[in-house]
């Protein structure tokens, strides 16, 4: 049976940024993730209207589920032993944010890379964003003046008003209720 007082008291505590006392990060990640594994969460939050942190909230639901596999993996943990981690590394709200819905060994070599300092979590994400070669911006530049009919004064507006619409939700939620 789903405990959702339960659940709304760990979203709580997610939201703030703090753990329940007595206990470390990956067991309530771990037991987070169990407690929420069996509903659709983000939907379950959009219901309860807690919306403001649903990435850091999901994010925290996926350490949960790295954490609970990466126990029972003896490969991750061979890995994370030649890493020079005899156990399975503490994460922290801040080291969530590297978490992707990929395997468990990427993920742990992101994790592992912010906890040697190599890189910050943005530095991370942002290396891992596919780059294209110039040859393939000036064919999908063409493409999008073309299946539009615009110009390239219009295209450099369009593609402006675009990185705007796509870094702000509630823009797009707005364009696709206007575009209904």
């Amino acid at each position: 049976m789903i405990d959702f007082k339960k659940i709304d008291e760990m979203v709580d505590f997610i939201e703030q940024g703090t753990l329940p006392e007595n206990k470390t990060f990956n067991q309530f990640a771990v037991e987070f993730y169990l407690s929420t594994k069996t509903i659709p969460l983000s939907k379950y939050l959009k219901t309860k209207n807690r919306t403001s942190k649903v990435p850091k909230i999901m994010n925290t639901k996926k350490a949960g589920e790295v954490i609970f596999y990466s126990e029972k993996d003896d490969e991750i943990k061979v890995f994370l032993s030649r890493r020079g981690f005899k156990i399975i590394p503490e994460l922290n709200y801040t080291s969530v944010m590297l978490l992707r819905k990929v395997d468990l060994f990427v993920n742990w070599q992101k994790l592992i890379t912010y906890f040697e300092g190599a890189a910050t979590v943005q530095e991370i994400n942002n290396s891992l964003k596919p780059m294209l070669l110039p040859g393939e911006v000036e064919k999908l530049e063409k493409f999008v003046k073309t299946e539009l009919k615009i110009n390239d004064q219009e295209f450099n507006w369009l593609l402006d008003k675009f990185i705007k619409i796509e870094n702000n939700k509630s823009i797009i939620k707005s364009l696709k209720k206007l575009a209904r």
